[in-house]
C-alpha cells in the first residue's frame, strides 16, 4: 500500500478554498455520525446521497423501495431534490476511513491545483468534477438503488488536474516493507527516510498518479469491489485532465501561459558560412 503524505511543490498563496473543503467534509461527517442518532443518520444519508435510479428517472424512490435498505428508518422522498444530490453526495462519507482517505489525497494535491486555477475556478472545478463522476456512475449502473456517497469523484478530478499540471513534482509516500525495496530499481524513485518496517519514498507524481489510475481500472473488474465506485473515480480523473486541457486551449488562443508545462522544441543551430 502506497500512501501519499505530502509533496515537494510549494504554492504561491495559501489554499483557503482547499482548507474550506476539508473542513466542510469533516463537519458534515461529525454531524452525520456523531450528532444524529443512527436512524436519523440513515435518513440524512438517503436524503442527500445520489441514487442512480433516482437521478436518471428525475424522481425519488418510493418509500417501500427505500425501506428495503433503511428498514424502519425509511423516509418519504417527496422533498428530496434528486439533481441536487449530485452535489450533496460528495460531502457524505460512510465511515472514518472513507473520510480520511479522501481528505488525505485532497490535502496533498488540492493546494497546488487551487494555486494554479485560482480560488473561484477551483471551486467550480471541484464541484464539476464530482458531478461528472456521479453522473458517469449513474449511467454505468442505471438500475442501482444503492446510495453513492463520498468526495472520491471530485478528489479524482483534482488528481487528474495535478497529473497534467505537475507531472514531475515529487510526492512523499509511505511505503511498507518489502514494497519499498523497489525504490532501488525504479529510476526517479528515492528513499527519503528508512525505518525498516516502512520507508518514506520520494516518487514522481506521474508514476504515483498513473499507478493510482491503473489500480482503478484493475479494481473495477473485481466483483468483490461492488461497494466502491471505481467507475466514478475513473470518470472524475478523466474529467480533471480534460478540463485542464480545454482551459489551456482557450488560454493559448488568448496568448496566456498554459496551466500545464509545455516542452518547446529546440531549433537547430545554424552555422555561419565562411
Amino acid at each position: 500500500m502506497v500512501i501519499p503524505i505530502g509533496d515537494i511543490n510549494p504554492t504561491r498563496r495559501r489554499p483557503h478554498v482547499n482548507w474550506a473543503l476539508l473542513a466542510i467534509n469533516l463537519g458534515v461527517f461529525v454531524w452525520q455520525h456523531l450528532l444524529l442518532d443512527p436512524c436519523e443518520g440513515h435518513g440524512f444519508l438517503y436524503r442527500f446521497a445520489m441514487v442512480p435510479q433516482e437521478v436518471l428517472a428525475l424522481e425519488a424512490l418510493p418509500v417501500s423501495t427505500v425501506s428495503e435498505t433503511l428498514g424502519s428508518c425509511a423516509v418519504a422522498g417527496a422533498d428530496k431534490w434528486v439533481l441536487v444530490t449530485l452535489v450533496t453526495s460528495m460531502f457524505l462519507h460512510a465511515d472514518i476511513w472513507h473520510l480520511l482517505g479522501n481528505l488525505l489525497f485532497l490535502f496533498v494535491f488540492g493546494d497546488n491545483v487551487e494555486d494554479r486555477l485560482g480560488r473561484v475556478r477551483y471551486v467550480l472545478f471541484y464541484l464539476a468534477g464530482g458531478v461528472i463522476a456521479a453522473l458517469a456512475y449513474a449511467l454505468v449502473r442505471p438500475g442501482s438503488t444503492i446510495p453513492l456517497i463520498g468526495a472520491s469523484g471530485a478528489v479524482a478530478a483534482v488528481l487528474g488536474a495535478y497529473l497534467v499540471m505537475h507531472p514531475r513534482a515529487k510526492v512523499l509516500t509511505y511505503v511498507p516493507f518489502p514494497l519499498y525495496l523497489l525504490a532501488w530499481l525504479i529510476p526517479g524513485v528515492r528513499i527519503r527516510v528508512w525505518l525498516v518496517i516502512f520507508a518514506i519514498v520520494k516518487v514522481p507524481a506521474w508514476l504515483l498518479l498513473g499507478g493510482w489510475l491503473a489500480y482503478q481500472f484493475i479494481a473495477v473488474q473485481d466483483p468483490g469491489g461492488a461497494n466502491v465506485a471505481y467507475e466514478a473515480h475513473i470518470a472524475g480523473f478523466a474529467a480533471g485532465i480534460l478540463a485542464i486541457l480545454v482551459l489551456d486551449i482557450g488560454r493559448s488562443r488568448r496568448g496566456k501561459p498554459t496551466l500545464h508545462p509545455v516542452r518547446h522544441r529546440r531549433r537547430p543551430s545554424r552555422g555561419r558560412g565562411g
